[in-house]
């Protein structure tokens, strides 16, 4: 019964790890720093944002996301960000961090138009808690000695053209490195690599009056050995202070978004409509946002206002 439950167990682990080893975000517009390492700097504020996660509402052991950043542009060109995660799933977890550098070109005589290069050292652990295992074998030896805690390095690379206020595309590569750890210590019986993951993300604000203005956006995901995951959203934003949106993932899910801007800080919530099988056992996922900006001294910070949230 041992030689044929526990392969079945990692499996299931090594899907779940697959699945988690980039977190998924409904709000990523409220920070893409955490798609495209390039962003870091790019604004003349320094936004440091929180966000969680709670996927797929009603289901035991679903994915749970908390992660904490902050970027901000140093001079000379370069922005520095550092970004930290806490992806939970079942009895596994992925825990980690990464700093991010950049380098922005001018490409007006005021700034706001620019190309950027980001590199990000990326460092995480991935965690089996056996505690939250339940054998037909209390302390069975190949589950309590079957689990490798792997402490895993990668890279990040992104490049980003943005204007302000206007427009942004991006193009970011993940887990450049394709880290291979062998996490359940099975002789490679099951194999786990760390795949690369490939980003583009765009969009384009348009000022419809002095009160509203509408930003359409996109962002495509995919890997090597996946299907493509594309993303469609809209927000309309009103007087700087209110903003609702929504957006549609292919075959998975529909996203309601609202949002508020109290000055330097502003909050944001979605949630998912599955659409998927999963919606037969889930009744949806929600995240919270929470952004506070810190201006630098002297920062032109009406300009950069003018679209806080959009930014």
């Amino acid at each position: 019964m041992k030689k044929i439950f526990l392969p079945l167990v990692l499996m299931l682990f090594a899907q779940a790890t697959f699945a988690q080893q980039l977190s998924l975000n409904s709000q990523y517009m409220m920070n893409r720093f955490v798609l495209n390492p390039a962003i870091a700097g790019n604004y003349n504020y320094v936004p440091i944002n929180f966000n969680i996660r709670k996927q797929w509402d009603g289901i035991n052991g679903a994915p749970v996301t908390q992660s904490l950043s902050a970027h901000s542009y140093l001079g000379s060109n370069v922005g520095l960000g550092g970004y930290f995660f806490n992806d939970v799933t079942g009895p596994t977890r992925r825990t980690g961090m990464n700093v991010s550098v950049s380098y922005q070109l001018k490409l007006n005589s005021d700034f706001s138009r620019k190309l950027s290069f980001g590199l990000s050292g990326v460092f995480f652990q991935h965690f089996v808690d056996k505690d939250k295992l339940t054998t037909n074998e209390p302390d069975d030896i190949a589950i309590t000695n079957g689990f490798n805690n792997q402490f895993c390095p990668d890279a990040n690379f992104g490049v980003y053209l943005s204007q302000t206020n206007k427009y942004y595309l991006g193009f970011s590569i993940q887990n450049l490195l394709e880290v291979k750890k062998d996490l359940f210590d099975m002789n490679r019986l099951v194999d786990n690599p760390v795949e690369r993951t490939y980003f583009a993300n765009g969009g384009y604000t348009f000022k419809l009056n002095d009160d509203f203005v509408f930003e359409p956006s996109f962002l495509l995901q995919f890997q090597e050995t996946t299907p493509v995951q594309m993303d469609f959203n809209g927000r309309f934003g009103y007087r700087n202070k209110f903003w609702l949106g929504g957006s549609y993932r292919m075959n998975d899910a529909a996203v309601v978004m609202v949002g508020l801007d109290f000055d330097d800080f502003c909050i944001g919530y979605s949630y998912d409509i599955t659409m998927s099988d999963i919606k037969n056992y889930s009744s949806g996922s929600h995240e919270i946002n929470l952004t506070y900006r810190i201006y630098k001294k002297g920062a032109l910070r009406q300009n950069c206002k003018s679209t806080p949230l959009f930014n």
